[in-house]
């Protein structure tokens, strides 16, 4: 098992892989969370919300971190708004254990 250390403000701590797909999933149930929520927000604040919780986990290098905000942006600008729920929700369960 890799460890990898991280210092935040001071603060070492080490997020071992057990962490890191631990982070990956809760990024992905709460791209689930904010897509089941979308009517009455704009896209924008979705994406940007997203984005946020992302970074919230200070998440350095890792290649495929935006990964649900390219998802999540797919479905805007999709013409056919039933074959990109469908995309998305096909991939977003594939990530998350219920």
């Amino acid at each position: 098992m890799k460890l990898h250390c991280k210092t935040d403000k001071n603060i070492n701590y080490v997020t071992t892989e057990q962490d890191r797909t631990y982070f990956r999933e809760l990024i992905w149930k709460n791209a689930l969370e904010l897509f089941e929520k979308r009517k009455g927000m704009s896209h924008n604040f979705i994406l940007k919300s997203q984005r946020k919780f992302i970074n919230s986990f200070n998440l350095n290098g890792y290649r495929n971190k935006y990964k649900t905000v390219e998802i999540l942006n797919t479905y805007f600008k999709s013409s056919n708004k039933l074959l990109a729920e469908q995309v998305f929700y096909n991939t977003v369960l594939k990530k998350v254990k219920n």
